[in-house]
This record gives structure tokens, C-alpha cells and sequence, in this order.
């Protein structure tokens, strides 16, 4: 039986994490949710909740659509405390049309608002404490009406703002509203730079570290080249004024991860104040339990010179303290249990993992995962989706080390400790392990036999 250590839906389908807090002494994420078949539909947010960041509690639905203005669904959004309670923000969804053969996706289009939800502990969510905030936008107001969504609330110089990923035209921009206790909305600016073709900014998120400020979001149809989702997940510099309410993107656009998996990432800080991220996986195709979609482990976001970095978390990292020799790494493998591998570069290494390839030649580390890629669910993401199979880093510059995490049906590369990060999904992983041209090769498995998560219980 597999055993994850990943973040797994309680059935059936998961996106995009919302509301990433850490609360009363836990952390809480919430997700998208279709709680009746194995492919997107009308949007839930499932609940979890954790003390370390590993092992993972289900909650249950905490929000659902219970109110005319989200009768179609309860989109992304996020979480914030304010007066000891936690204050939901998402947006709500109506169908500009039902599609007559199944009431869970659009005929033609949405209408979208932002509404919000009052928990007096973050395990409540009464249905009739929600609210609208902003309303549906007409055509000629700042934002596009069907495709203006995904809140991120943070709160900086005793005030709150939210950041909006929204549209005009083809093309994709953001919007910025500030309040004085959470509950009442004014807009304040739009942000945009059409250096960025894309359409909507999805998920946006903004947020400073060593005080400068940064963005990272989701544009649709930013990856041009055909070869993966043409979705991806981006950060930039931003410079942002508080007081005039004002932002502007300083840098291009680069990459979250380089494995093009990736999406909707979220941050939050964790219990010790620093700024942590996690984010969904896309899968072209089920578990044999129906689930579908996973989320990454825990990142910690870190800026050195200007650049973010997106290092494993400790909690996740300080598991895997029991060496292994190489014939325990491929007993690992075969019983589908998580296996770290640690080793260092030489020019035209080779590594097979159970058939996921990684290469590294030109200075740049390469994956292929042609073997261990079957796809029979293409249309999940849309006719233009393509599902990956090959991926590269750019040049490396602070080395030539690799931290590979090998979980059932994922592996996370972290480059350099955290100069680049390469996820892929994966299914049907052998248990061979072949290497040439690497030093320094050592395997690590948990530090426990106890498993942390059964992959067929809920």
C-alpha cells in the first residue's frame, strides 16, 4: 500500500489551496474541492488542519454553496485573523448559463463576486454569517465580471488589503482594495504590465520578505511553448506603497518551480514568522482510489540577492534521518514509501529513478519522465492542456547539489538547496535506481517505519 507523506483531497477531486493560516496553535488549509467525482465541478472548499505541517487531520467541507450568489460554486480566496477570528474571503460563483448536460460546469461564461465568511474559530463556518464584499463588476468598471477572483487578504501599516487577479480585455491585471477592519472594501489601483501577455492573474499573492516586496501568481496561457500546461505559476519583484495604495512590477516574471506541474501556490507565515508556500499538482489522471490532485510539500520562501527561493520546509526535511544502502533505497521504492536521495553533479550525469530520468549536462539539470507518464485524462485541464514530459533549469550558479524526494506519484528536485526546484507528477515508479557520473550519493528514509499517511484511508 502507497504511503505519502504529501497532502492528498479526502476523495475524489483537489486544486488550488485557500485560506494557508496558521491559527490557535495549528495550521489550516483549505482546498478546491468536487466531492462527487474524480474532475473538476462545482467548487467546495475542503478543510485540513495540522500541527507540524506533515501529518494532516480532515475537517471536512467548511464552505459550500448555500447562497444564491455562490449557488455554482465557492472559488479560491484566503484566510486571515483578525479579533481572534478568522475571516474567510472567496470568490462566489453563479453560471451565466447551466450547460444542460451537467449542472456542475458552465454553459457560457460566470459571474463572480467576492464575498466573505466570519468563523468565530476557524472549525465553524456558519453558511448564514456569508456575505457579499465586492460585487459583480459591470463591463465598463476596472474589473472583467466573470473572471475577477481569488482574494489574497494580508494585512500591513494597520490596515488590510486584498489583491485580486482580474482581467481587461485579453489582458490580465490586478486589482487592489484596502480596508480598515476586514469587512468594508475600497478599491485603490490597478495593477498591470503588458510585458506579461497573459490572460487573467490568477491566484495572486503579495507579500514582503527582508522588506521588499514580491508577487507570485498564475497567469493563464503564460507558458507559450506547447510543451507543458500553458498555465503556470510566476514570481516577480514588486515595488508597493502602503500609503498611496499603489504597486508596480519591478522584474520579469520567472518560474516557481521548473517541473511545469505546479499551480495556484499560497503562502502564509508559519509558527515561527517565517514566509512558507505550498501549492497544487496537477495529475492528468487518478489514483486508483479516485483521488486526484496533490499539494507540494511546504516550501520555505526566502530572497537572497533580490531573487526568491523556495527551500523544503524543516518540518518536512528533519524526517529523513535514517541512511539507507542502495538495496533498502530500492526496497523503499518498490513499497512505495518516501525516499530521499542526496547527491552531487558531474558533467553528463545520468540518474534512473523507477524510470524518471535526470540528466545534467551545460550546467543545467534535465528530466524526462516519459516512462512513468500515462495519461488518459488529458481533457481534465481543456482541449489545449498539455501534459509535459521533458523539463530543464536554467544554468546553475551556486553548485551542483541535488535533494530528490521521491513520494508515491511525486518526486520534488530541490536544486542547490533551493536554487531551483524541478516537481513532476509521476505514476508507476520502478524500484531500480541507476547512477553515473554523481558523487557523493547517499539515501535517507523516514526516521520512522510508522507510516504518516495511508494513501487509501481518509
Amino acid at each position: 500500500m502507497a504511503v505519502t507523506l504529501h497532502f492528498l483531497p479526502r476523495d475524489h477531486w483537489m486544486n488550488d489551496p485557500n485560506g494557508f493560516i496558521y491559527y490557535r496553535g495549528k495550521y489550516h488549509i483549505f482546498y478546491q474541492y468536487f466531492p462527487y467525482e474524480s474532475r473538476w465541478g462545482t467548487m467546495h472548499w475542503g478543510h485540513k488542519t495540522s500541527t507540524d505541517l506533515v501529518h494532516w487531520k480532515d475537517e471536512g467541507i467548511a464552505l459550500y454553496p448555500s447562497r444564491d450568489f455562490d449557488r455554482n460554486g465557492c472559488f479560491s480566496g484566503s484566510a486571515i485573523e483578525i479579533d481572534g477570528k478568522m475571516y474567510l474571503y472567496y470568490t462566489a460563483i453563479v453560471y451565466a448559463s447551466m450547460d444542460p448536460a451537467n449542472i456542475h460546469v458552465s454553459g457560457s461564461g460566470l459571474i463572480a463576486c467576492q464575498a466573505m465568511l466570519e468563523s468565530p474559530d476557524g472549525m465553524h463556518f456558519p453558511a448564514e454569517e456569508k456575505r457579499i464584499i465586492i460585487p459583480t463588476f459591470s463591463e465598463n468598471e476596472v474589473g472583467h465580471p466573470g473572471d475577477t477572483r481569488d482574494p489574497k487578504v494580508w494585512q500591513e501599516r494597520e490596515q488590510y488589503f486584498m489583491v485580486l487577479g482580474s482581467r481587461k480585455g485579453e489582458q490580465g491585471n490586478l486589482l487592489l482594495y484596502s480596508s480598515r477592519d476586514g469587512l468594508h472594501w475600497q478599491f485603490a489601483s490597478v495593477v498591470s504590465d503588458e510585458r506579461i501577455k497573459s490572460h487573467t492573474w490568477e491566484c495572486p499573492d503579495i507579500f514582503s520578505i527582508d522588506g521588499e516586496h514580491y508577487l507570485i501568481m498564475s497567469p493563464i496561457g503564460i507558458e507559450k511553448t506547447g510543451t507543458s500546461y500553458p498555465n503556470q505559476s510566476v514570481w516577480t519583484k514588486l515595488s508597493f506603497n502602503p500609503g498611496k495604495k499603489q504597486a508596480k512590477i519591478l522584474s520579469h516574471p520567472r518560474f516557481i518551480d521548473y517541473g511545469m506541474d505546479l499551480y495556484a501556490p499560497q503562502s502564509t507565515l508559519d509558527e515561527k514568522g517565517r514566509r512558507i508556500v505550498m501549492a497544487w499538482m496537477r495529475m492528468p489522471r487518478p489514483l486508483a482510489d479516485g483521488r486526484i490532485g496533490m499539494l507540494t510539500f511546504p516550501r520555505l520562501v526566502r530572497q537572497k540577492e533580490g531573487d526568491l527561493r523556495f527551500g523544503l520546509h524543516p518540518a518536512v526535511e528533519s524526517l529523513f534521518t535514517r541512511v539507507l544502502q542502495k538495496k533498502q533505497a530500492e526496497d523503499v521504492l518498490r513499497d512505495q514509501r518516501p525516499l530521499k536521495i542526496s547527491l552531487d553533479l558531474l558533467e553528463g550525469a545520468h540518474i534512473d529513478i523507477g524510470g524518471y530520468v535526470i540528466r545534467f549536462y551545460q550546467e543545467k539539470v534535465y528530466t524526462d519522465r516519459s516512462k512513468v507518464l500515462a495519461i488518459e485524462r488529458a481533457d481534465l485541464f481543456g482541449e489545449e492542456a498539455q501534459v509535459g514530459k521533458e523539463f530543464c533549469t536554467p544554468i546553475l550558479q551556486d553548485g551542483r547539489h541535488l535533494d530528490i524526494y521521491v513520494d508515491a506519484n511525486i518526486i520534488e528536485i530541490y536544486v542547490n538547496q533551493d536554487e531551483y526546484v524541478l516537481s513532476n507528477i509521476v505514476y508507476d515508479l520502478g524500484s531500480q535506481i541507476l547512477a553515473q557520473d554523481v558523487e557523493k550519493i547517499a539515501y535517507f528514509g523516514l526516521d520512522t517505519e510508522e507510516p504518516v499517511y495511508e494513501g487509501e484511508k481518509k
